[in-house]
């Protein structure tokens, strides 16, 4: 069960923020200063307007605006400039439209920094996940790891557009509150605290923003799980006629995570309903008070209101962004508390290992009294096991299905590692050095996976330099290049999702092809004929018996006339080597 870390545990929203200074400390320094200079731009435009004021007849020269349009005059007089209507109508436009070029570049870097740390986080996920143990890979839902590198990085996304979004906002507002102070201190300051006021009462919407967000990382997580059951189920869905059932059990799903996002909507909108509606009653009776109260002059009411008309909107976003960026804070926690499982669960890498150095194949593998248990409890599904492979021979482990012959597989290529004993290669224990170990290692599954791309791409995974000649050689090694060339595009035909334009065998051999173009020094078949018909099966096996001493090779298999031509045979059950010898030990019984 992958966690979801708590907010008022561990201060997301803090760690979120230092995630992503330390990435990126010049752009988020860069897309502040910009936000500094655009808020010090709106304080010049509304420095500009009051002689746009003097200049249509009102009167300025009372009160904190007279000395606002005192500091104005002293800069025209500066520079020797005479206040005109044309001159401070240009000076404005300028100004404004240089606000308008600082706003589109900051919103450029914004986004830069909200998709370079959307990519940051989706590798840094990615590079946990590969390298976390095959144990517990292999105990995870796939669908919460797709969920998590889609869904919850675009939700992350978004929150740190929102989160930027949130900061530029109160610098801006910051500016209107103190021209609203300099000309109405008194008043301005009772407004501002109505006006916190307002967003106290809201704060109770944003706390079920973040409620609805941890709702929509768990349903959207469960349909994630629920889409990649059914695509992977849909030949047996279409075979059984159950595709009404499933389309009742799938639309629930949909229909559930649709509701979750139409509740998030629903807040936001309700949010910005309560506040506007809030802040044009207290803009209503500022006006009335400043009329025929206080009597302010036209200019300096004109002026305020000008102000509060642009604080409203900044109010709205501030809050909306808030919103948004605390009903993203559970899918951060998501993402990060399954980066923190995987890492916890990683495969350790020593740094001292030599990138020159490599691992050869020379004398025999050995599984040296090795106990092994998935459960990590005293029932092991290996236990004191001792196994030979010699190099150079074809060594086979043959028994009932849920024997652990294949769980011998994965002891042999380190996917999981003994809770007694060691795996040694020549002689040299290789738990520190299983990556170098694994290089020498071609692997061809029960269950093939090919990428829905061409024959030649599928090959060259396992090779990725090799050349035209190398993979005309694998083709021909693995009884796969006559069929490959009867194909309209021979190695560069695309070959459909999982390989589904092939036939099972077709399939197999070019698993087999893949495996050997990286020159392994180990071959291990894990009950690669079993789902195969009896002709298929005999391609793959003559395939095998052609590569006998030239490679060493570990058949898995439950089917004994797999086996029949390896130079020694292991009988396995229950974890443990019931008897071993030769082909003609087994069939003289």
């Amino acid at each position: 069960m992958v966690k979801i870390i708590n907010f008022t545990d561990t201060n997301l929203s803090g760690q979120f923020t230092r995630s992503l200074t330390q990435l990126m400390p010049r752009k988020i320094a860069l897309a502040i200063a910009l936000m500094v200079i655009i808020s010090f731009n709106e304080a010049v435009s509304l420095l500009v307007l009051i002689p746009l004021l003097q200049l249509v007849g009102l009167d300025v020269g009372q009160g904190s605006l007279g000395q606002l349009a005192g500091l104005v005059s002293g800069f025209f007089t500066f520079f020797g400039l005479q206040p005109t209507l044309l001159m401070v109508l240009i000076i404005y436009v300028i100004v404004i439209s240089f606000s308008a070029l600082l706003t589109r570049y900051q919103t450029l870097k914004t986004s830069e920094i909200q998709y370079e740390f959307a990519a940051h986080l989706r590798k840094r996920l990615y590079n946990a996940i590969i390298n976390s143990s095959w144990l517990f890979f292999s105990r995870m839902k796939s669908s919460n790891f797709a969920h998590a590198l889609t869904n919850e990085i675009e939700r992350i996304s978004t929150g740190t557009g929102q989160f930027l979004t949130f900061i530029a906002g109160i610098m801006i507002l910051v500016v209107y509150i103190v021209f609203a102070l300099e000309l109405a201190g008194v008043l301005t300051g009772v407004i501002f605290a109505v006006g916190v006021g307002i967003l106290l009462i809201l704060r109770r919407r944003a706390s079920r923003s973040r409620s609805s967000g941890e709702e929509i990382t768990t349903t959207t997580r469960d349909l994630y799980y629920s889409i990649l059951q059914h695509l992977d189920g849909m030949k047996t869905i279409k075979s059984f006629g159950m595709q009404e059932e499933n389309m009742e059990i799938f639309s629930k799903q949909t229909n559930q995570v649709a509701s979750n996002y139409l509740n998030t909507i629903r807040s936001y909108a309700d949010v910005k309903l309560l506040f506007d509606v809030g802040t044009v009653i207290v803009l209503a009776v500022m006006v009335l008070v400043l009329i025929q109260v206080i009597h302010l002059p036209t200019a300096s009411l004109f002026l305020l209101i000008y102000l509060f008309v642009r604080m409203i909107p900044q109010f709205s976003s501030i809050q909306r962004a808030y919103q948004y960026f605390t009903n993203m804070l559970p899918a951060f926690g998501n993402v990060m508390g399954l980066e923190e499982d995987c890492l916890l669960n990683s495969e350790s890498v020593p740094s001292g290992d030599s990138p020159q150095e490599i691992i050869h194949l020379k004398k025999e593998v050995r599984l040296d009294n090795v106990s092994f248990s998935y459960r990590g409890g005293e029932h092991f599904s290996i236990e004191g096991m001792n196994l030979l492979i010699p190099a150079g021979k074809t060594t086979a482990i043959a028994g009932p299905s849920g024997a652990g012959k294949s769980t011998v597989a994965d002891l042999v290529m380190g996917l999981v590692k003994p809770d007694k004993g060691h795996l040694s290669v020549d002689g040299t224990v290789i738990s520190d050095k299983i990556n170098l170990w694994r290089d020498q290692i071609g692997y061809v599954a029960q269950e093939t996976f090919l990428f829905n791309e061409s024959i030649r791409f599928n090959l060259l995974l396992a090779h990725p330099d090799a050349g035209e000649d190398e993979l005309i050689e694998v083709l021909k090694l693995s009884a796969s290049y006559d069929f490959v060339n009867k194909l309209p595009d021979k190695m560069d035909t695309v070959i459909g999702d999982r390989g589904v334009r092939l036939s099972g065998g077709e399939k197999q051999r070019l698993a087999l092809a893949r495996a050997l173009l990286r020159k392994p020094s180990l071959l291990i078949m894990d009950e690669a004929t079993s789902n195969l018909d009896s002709k298929n099966e005999k391609k793959i096996l003559k395939a095998i018996d052609a590569l006998h001493g030239e490679i060493t090779i570990l058949m898995i298999a439950h089917r004994f006339s797999t086996i029949k031509n390896a130079d020694f045979i292991y009988m396995v059950n229950d974890g443990n080597i019931l008897e071993s010898g030769t082909w003609d030990k087994f069939a003289r019984k």
